[in-house]
């Protein structure tokens, strides 16, 4: 690579710091750091940023990353293009989640809204109605044809650059476009381009961008976990209106169907101390399994089991004859023990609101929870906890 391409310079304007949402935009005031070629430099060029992607939907990184780009080598407008519904359903079927797939007029309403943030930023549609097998060159040639006077760069993660050897018409496509390639702390994109003879030819063509601070774990692939788990913490990872359209459509699971990750604590395997019938155990699985016995002294031996082990247990002792009849209503004092005397929990079961609690699993728990592949289960400990959440209430 040339010395020219290498030569670094800092945007005399720094990163966007958009005004929403403040919390989690960890800024560090530095600019974005741009490796232009000195002919660009001098150019009286318009330039124009192209981001082409899913959108599935649009997060704050997106927006972070176009405005960095934007700002970094002084653009004029920088244009969100979505892939068209083929593609991304194709995308998401081989992730088992095309469920999960966003229409196209939802996606471009989701864009329009972050877009409005900024008056350069703005979408185009060309992919739209395409063939899903069309290539970013047709995409970068459509827009060239809206804007014939400007200069285009197309945005591309550093860790793709292995890849453009193998694009469609590669060799056109890096003669009539840039592209701003994303470097990410440790990673090297200027010795890939060096050390590969096809890139090298066209050095001139990219440009690096420092990757702006704020985008650790933002992905439409991590809102998407937090909207199936029910999981509110999505919103601080898209544009508010984004968030608003996504709640509109039924995307947030308002059932919280899984006692696991941040649910963890509503399960009976959390390890919090409990006191019940004079013993303290660790866990309320322990608590409960001890029930099952006949005499104190059995009971003791679960205070200090884990909750798998004090549930491999529990399938052991000999059952006290009136179990059948009376276990709904000691897991529900046990439940109850656990909530007063653990007040954290108390505050965290209450933060769950008005939404259902079902104990899915996949293992074919019907009396306790739901199973999952089939939707049947009688959801006693789900029911219990939403009657204690009430009584907490009062």
């Amino acid at each position: 690579m040339t010395d020219k391409i290498l030569n670094v310079e800092k945007n005399d304007k720094g990163q966007a710091d958009p005004a929403w949402p403040n919390e989690g935009n960890q800024d560090s005031g530095q600019p974005a750091l741009v490796c232009i070629p000195y002919a660009e430099k001098d150019s009286a060029k318009k330039r124009i940023i192209v981001m082409g992607g899913s959108f599935n939907p649009p997060t704050l990184a997106h927006f972070r990353l176009m405005m960095a780009a934007v700002e970094a080598v002084g653009a004029e407008k920088g244009i969100f293009t979505p892939s068209n519904h083929t593609y991304v359903s194709n995308k998401m079927r081989r992730q088992k989640r095309q469920e999960e797939v966003l229409s196209e007029q939802t996606r471009l309403d989701m864009l329009k809204a972050m877009c409005a943030e900024d008056a350069r930023l703005g979408v185009d549609t060309c992919e739209y109605g395409r063939d899903s097998r069309a290539k970013t060159y047709e995409t970068m040639e459509t827009i060239q044809e809206k804007y014939p006077d400007a200069e285009l760069y197309f945005v591309v993660g550093g860790d793709k650059l292995s890849i453009i050897p193998r694009w469609h018409r590669k060799n056109e496509f890096l003669q009539r476009f840039k592209l701003l390639v994303v470097k990410r702390d440790g990673t090297s994109p200027e010795d890939m381009i060096a050390g590969n003879p096809f890139l090298t030819r066209y050095a001139d063509a990219f440009v690096l961008l420092r990757e702006p601070d704020g985008l650790e774990g933002i992905s439409s692939t991590s809102v998407r976990d937090l909207l199936r788990d029910g999981n509110e913490n999505g919103a601080k990872q898209v544009h508010p209106k984004v968030w608003k359209l996504l709640l509109e459509e039924g995307w947030l699971k308002m059932d919280i169907t899984s006692f696991r990750g941040d649910y963890h604590f509503l399960s009976n395997f959390y390890e919090a101390p409990v006191e019940y019938g004079g013993l303290i155990y660790g866990n309320n699985e322990a608590a409960f399994q001890a029930q099952k016995c006949r005499t104190e002294e059995e009971r003791k031996a679960f205070t200090e089991l884990r909750p798998s082990k004090a549930k491999r247990a529990g399938r052991q002792v000999q059952l006290r004859p009136d179990w059948e009849k009376v276990k709904v209503g000691l897991m529900e004092e046990i439940v109850r023990a656990k909530f007063a005397q653990n007040p954290d929990l108390a505050g965290r079961l209450l933060a769950t609101g008005d939404r259902k609690l079902v104990e899915g699993n996949t293992w074919g728990d019907t009396c306790w929870g739901v199973d999952s592949r089939t939707g049947q289960g009688e959801n006693h400990f789900g029911r219990i906890l939403m009657k204690i959440r009430d009584e907490l209430r009062d």
